[in-house]
């Protein structure tokens, strides 16, 4: 408790002892004025000042970034030199004027503007030296090739020259690559919240356009430099295309309805064949008698596994060991000599569209095919059309090699300028997960996981979220169905860490005879080594259906993940929601323990892209967070993001 200190002018009513005046009022109050007076001079006045200048180079920073993402897209390497020097030169004024703040640097959050700053000058100086050996990647390549007129790339001689030319310069663009990624991890660990007011926008919005002028070339510099080996340098290189069909999802992309062998030397497309799986397939019936994956003879009633249910693994490195074997051996039971390719390549319909959106419409058969309906009117063709039209069924997927020729060849023609649209498209589909590669060498191949391109489930040692679904006799269903994702984190009265996944499976279509049916899928959830589930369940307007381990749900241990497997069933036009909860490894809780909470949710490849809400709710203060959008709620204890799973999404909270 505090006491009322009693001052020498008091005195009591028996003393004799004379009472001062009071001090006049102007005189009690001139020691705070001074003081004001001094706090605007020594801290206000800088911080006014240096605010100003702040604010003005950050508007110079924001239109030499915009101007940046603008050079990359159009490949204008040559002006993104002086467009990065003009951004590095600012961030040094933003530091100097920081800097020029005077005392109030000591007050922590203008510290951290000008540590920000810091941050953002180490990553500018990266790009700006990435940047630069681009270009003399790009003069080299030039003059080793004779000029830009000898860069015609539908030649043979001008795709061969290029190739010569990118594998003498493979050291150059390791450098380019390293700096870039540099930079591209300091932008990453910037907080820009360390920013307020006007200058928080700003900085985020920076932020956010050097960070896409990173993402223009950071995917393409490890596809350029591997890109003499991929398109058969001096040598040929045979690859199979596998056309995985996503309107009928399985773990790796969709069913492989039909398959393609390509062949290519020096960039050159040497020789190109497709054909129907089921014409390859029918040939070992009765002579291979591979079981299935315990769950889907259960529910699909299949007695043995052929070629195109060969990627039951959602590992897709994985599954292309399981493919190439039932090439090899369907290929010897078919009386055709050996073909040991060089890769395998699965891709999507929408792999397909995302070019033709770039191409434009293509004529095949009578029919035009074009981004919006290449799906839609390609099941109709192979599946419906070709009676009417007198093609025998063992011919009916011919047209998607005459539709596979003719894209081939306009891309091939497309100019340089087209190229880089060509290669946005590619980038889309390696992210999205449309397209997925395994390569026979090690080496490479080695490359490609790491650059994140095989469809391999990922290595964590933190939380981790992967849901997969395999179509299970539900015809087409795929292509009316709608999920959405939420998972949520708590913390429970043990101090435990519970997660909770929620998949709502909405089907949106009517029975369509041999095309839309009720949905029947088998769903994987892939959880952290470690976790211990607690329940699983589904809820639907018929009520709630509780799982029992072991008996309708398959727990086991795979690919470093522990993992529920399930059967359920969707009814058309109605919504189900799958409810899985566990326990959070020991490991995953000592972390959060010690100051870092780490989440991984990995997308299955083939899919459009689910609804993904995530709710992080601890009993720690949250100190910052790292994520791929602003959360929608941000208190002391709890994260909630409204995101989607076009891509993979990480999310990182310290405490």
């Amino acid at each position: 408790m505090f006491f009322r200190r009693k001052t020498f002018t008091e005195t009591y009513p028996d003393s004799q002892t004379p009472v001062k005046s009071p001090r006049p009022w102007y005189l009690k109050i001139w020691p705070w004025l001074l003081a004001i007076f001094l706090i605007v001079l020594v801290f206000a006045v800088p911080l006014a000042v240096s605010g100003f200048g702040i604010y003005s180079r950050l508007l110079s920073i924001n239109s030499q970034a915009e101007a940046m993402v603008a050079s990359v897209k159009a490949g204008h390497l040559d002006e993104l030199g002086g467009q990065l020097q003009t951004v590095e030169n600012d961030l040094l004024a933003i530091k100097s004027r920081a800097r020029q703040a005077g005392p109030i640097l000591i007050v922590p959050p203008i510290g951290r503007i000008a540590n920000t700053a810091d941050q953002m000058l180490a990553a500018t100086a990266d790009l700006v030296s990435g940047y630069r050996e681009l270009l003399g990647i790009s003069n080299d390549l030039s003059a080793s090739i004779g000029g830009e007129s000898a860069l015609n790339l539908s030649t043979p001689e001008g795709k061969k020259n290029l190739l010569d030319a990118i594998a003498k310069n493979r050291e150059a663009i390791d450098r380019a690559e390293i700096k870039i990624k540099n930079a591209q991890q300091a932008l990453d660990n910037i907080n820009t919240d360390d920013f307020s007011g006007l200058l928080s926008s700003k900085v985020m919005i920076v932020n956010g356009l050097l960070a896409e002028t990173i993402d223009q070339t950071a995917v393409a510099l490890p596809l350029l430099k591997y890109l003499p080996d991929l398109a058969g340098l001096d040598q040929e290189k045979t690859y199979l295309v596998l056309f995985q069909n996503n309107m009928e999802l399985r773990p790796t992309g969709g069913f492989i309805g039909s398959y393609g062998v390509v062949t290519v030397k020096n960039g050159e497309i040497v020789k190109i064949q497709t054909d129907d799986i089921y014409n390859l397939d029918k040939l070992s019936i009765g002579k291979l008698k591979v079981p299935p994956p315990a769950p889907p003879p259960t529910y699909g009633k299949q007695e043995y596994l052929l070629l195109r249910d060969a990627n039951w693994s959602p590992d897709f490195p994985t599954a292309a060991q399981n493919i190439k074997w039932f090439w090899n051996e369907e290929r010897k039971n078919a009386g055709l000599p050996p073909l040991q390719p060089h890769g395998i390549i699965a891709i999507t319909p929408d792999f397909i569209a995302n070019f033709l959106e770039l191409t434009g419409p293509i004529e095949a058969d009578g029919m035009t095919f074009d981004s919006k309906n290449f799906a839609s009117e390609l099941e109709q063709a192979v599946e419906f059309k070709y009676a009417e039209k007198g093609i025998p069924a063992n011919e009916r997927k011919g047209i998607i090699g005459d539709l596979t020729s003719e894209l081939m060849g306009r891309l091939l023609a497309l100019s340089p300028q087209e190229m880089l649209g060509a290669w946005m498209a590619m980038k889309n589909n390696i992210k999205e997960k449309q397209v997925v590669v395994w390569l026979n060498d090690a080496n490479l191949q080695a490359k490609i996981e790491q650059e994140d391109w095989s469809g391999k489930i990922k290595k964590s040692d933190s939380d981790y979220l992967y849901v997969v679904d395999a179509n299970v006799v539900a015809l087409k269903t795929d292509q009316v169905m709608k999920r959405n994702i939420k998972y949520s984190v708590s913390i429970d009265e043990k101090g435990d860490l519970i997660g909770r996944a929620e998949i709502t499976y909405q089907h949106a279509g009517k029975p369509v005879e041999a095309l839309i049916s009720r949905y029947r899928t088998y769903t994987r959830l892939y959880a952290p080594e470690g976790a211990w589930f607690l329940k699983a369940y589904t809820q639907d307007d018929q009520g709630t259906f509780n799982y029992t381990f072991f008996k309708d749900a398959d727990i086991v241990s795979e690919f470093g993940k522990r993992t529920l497997g399930l059967f359920l069933q969707v009814e058309p036009e109605k919504a189900k929601t799958l409810v899985v909860e566990y326990r959070l490894p020991e490991s995953v809780k000592k972390a959060y323990q010690a100051g870092l909470y780490k989440l991984i949710v990995q997308k299955q490849p083939g899919t459009a892209g689910h609804g993904l809400q995530i709710d992080l709710k601890f009993d720690q203060k949250i100190a910052a967070y790292h994520a791929p959008l602003l959360a929608e709620t941000a208190t002391d204890q709890e994260l909630i993001f409204d995101s989607n799973l076009k891509e993979d999404r990480e999310f990182i909270v310290k405490f």
